[in-house]
């Protein structure tokens, strides 16, 4: 996804200091930057850039956030204009203007209105011409640039009518229903639709069984990464997102970079420490942009080089980027947490005890912070350990995988056998 705003590089804080981790990182001022873009329709040049509904919905996104996430408002609201005005989007721009978003400019209104309806009309009779004295091939380009122009100037209604136009031609290839489909993905992450989302993506997905080529397949994995990123299965994501790292061409909805930082962010709890090196820290792909993202390789090899101060660091810098992403930021408190808990697991896995003032040193966190921290997590069964608040220690217990596998054969068995006697008695009766 294309970012609209740079950030500037922060250094890092005295390794002296202790810092909370709930502290918040210094915000630095936005840079709003133009993109090539594609639009919402047909399937996407290799030399071309972010879907133009993409870069709207992250703009609008980011004028949803608080000041202090993006204090440069001012110039995200006069890209987003830039762009709303480029490609009439009346719809999407009354919209932003009920959500307080934007100011109406009813001249403004009219004025796309009345550009809308005379292209609209050119269309019409460009399809019309092409169904009366044209051949198919030439219909389906006709109605592929009506669906493009709906997406972008009308409703989510007008624009799905119209790619299902386009699907119903009797012409289109199984490549192309694909494409027409994927189409239908990105207007579900347009507008905030993650069921449309989902449904095509099921229906994409079947398209691919009967003749998807390659190209078709690669790109799916992304769309259906963004996905699971945005509905918290950041393990499906990662799998999803590591497997197209290499051969990433879904540049209509995201960077390469935007992409890299996505599948940093989910494979951090979704691999182990070992894989997490094989697949992110060693990748070329990762190492070749990581800089590029404020913090990010800071934030991957702190955790896997067991600096936790370091990482606690990174966490806070990452903290504007995160929240200001339109997909993690409905989850940033639950990755927060997640990405904590890990940490605590893997410094706690080498001691059987140790002091709460040195584990809180080596965090970086006072002993209060640490103590109600892992009290919490403790109690809710996600650290095997327990605090002794008299010696100030924390006791460690790593489970035992054979007796965890022993009770999980004892409890299948036992529901094996009542399904047995359930139907022995069937059969009886």
């Amino acid at each position: 996804m294309f970012r609209m705003l740079k950030r500037k590089t922060k250094k890092r804080p005295d390794e002296e200091d202790a810092m909370e981790l709930e502290g918040q990182a210094e915000q630095a001022p936005a840079k709003v930057g133009a993109a090539s873009t594609t639009t919402t329709g047909g399937p996407p040049d290799e030399d071309e850039g972010q879907d133009v509904g993409m870069e709207v919905a992250e703009l609008k996104f980011m004028l949803e956030c608080s000041d202090s996430l993006v204090p440069n408002k001012s110039d995200v609201e006069s890209a987003l204009m830039e762009r709303i005005q480029d490609h009439n989007m009346v719809v999407f721009y009354k919209l932003a203007c009920d959500q307080g978003l934007l100011k109406l400019d009813s001249s403004l209104v009219k004025s796309m209105e009345k550009s809308n309806a005379k292209e609209l009309d050119a269309l019409e009779d460009r399809k019309f011409d092409a169904e009366e004295n044209h051949g198919e091939i030439e219909v389906m380009e006709a109605q592929l640039k009506l669906a493009k122009f709906r997406s972008l100037t009308g409703s989510l209604e007008e624009a799905l009518a119209a790619y299902d136009e386009v699907a119903g031609l009797k012409s289109m290839s199984t490549g192309q229903l694909i494409d027409v489909v994927l189409r239908k993905v990105i207007l579900g992450f347009f507008w905030g639709d993650y069921s449309l989302a989902k449904t095509n993506l099921d229906e994409a997905e079947r398209l691919m069984e009967k003749g998807g080529d390659w190209d078709r397949r690669n790109r799916l994995k992304v769309y259906r990464g963004l996905y699971s990123m945005a509905s918290r299965d950041f393990k499906k994501a990662a799998e999803d997102f590591l497997s197209a790292v290499a051969t990433f061409t879904s540049t209509e909805l995201c960077t390469y970079e935007t992409f890299i930082f996505y599948t940093v962010v989910t494979s951090v709890l979704a691999l182990g420490r070992v894989e997490f090196k094989k697949q992110i820290i060693d990748s070329p792909e990762v190492l070749s942009v990581v800089r590029e993202v404020d913090s990010l390789q800071e934030f991957m090899n702190t955790l896997h080089d067991c600096d936790y101060r370091g990482f606690f660091v990174s966490l806070v810098k990452l903290n504007q980027r995160l929240c200001t992403d339109r997909y993690i930021a409905q989850h940033k408190d639950w990755f927060f947490r997640e990405v904590r808990v890990k940490a605590y697991q893997q410094f706690l896995e080498s001691y059987k005890s140790v002091t709460i003032s040195s584990m809180a040193k080596s965090f970086g966190v006072s002993v209060g912070f640490l103590d109600t921290e892992l009290s919490h997590f403790i109690s809710s069964n996600r650290l095997n350990a327990k605090i002794d608040k008299v010696g100030g220690v924390i006791e460690t217990s790593q489970p035992n995988e054979t007796n965890a596998r022993y009770q999980s054969v004892i409890k299948q068995g036992d529901v094996l056998l009542n399904r047995v006697q359930l139907l022995s008695r069937a059969i009886n009766v």
